[in-house]
């Protein structure tokens, strides 16, 4: 099972789908979770259901280019966005390998 952060996103799986969410964060950066009668759940909204990984992470890339304070007005503005949302993902999947390798290695 999957279960991946890239900053306030969430990425879980399920056997047949890969679930991005958004996460609400308090203050410190930390997921917001609520309680419920289920007990302790985060505090996150659903952007879609994928097949695979990779449509799950361009979900994710797509989603930050349209978020953001600044408004993109050149086409200049859109690649370093671009740019800079390719690097987070990339970043992000680099560390979750690094986890899994770790996990395999301790079997």
């Amino acid at each position: 099972m999957i279960d991946m952060r890239i900053g306030e996103y969430h990425i879980t799986s399920e056997p047949r789908n890969y679930i991005v969410s958004l996460a609400k964060l308090s203050d410190d950066g930390t997921p917001k979770t609520v309680m419920t009668k289920a007990g302790e759940v985060l505090s996150e909204r659903a952007l879609g259901y994928y097949n695979t990984l990779p449509l799950a992470l361009q979900a994710v890339a797509k989603d930050m280019m349209k978020r953001g304070d600044e408004s993109v007005t050149t086409v200049e503005q859109y690649v370093q966005k671009a740019r800079l949302a390719d690097g987070v993902l990339a970043h992000c999947a680099w560390k979750y390998g690094l986890e899994l390798e770790k996990q395999a290695q301790n079997i």
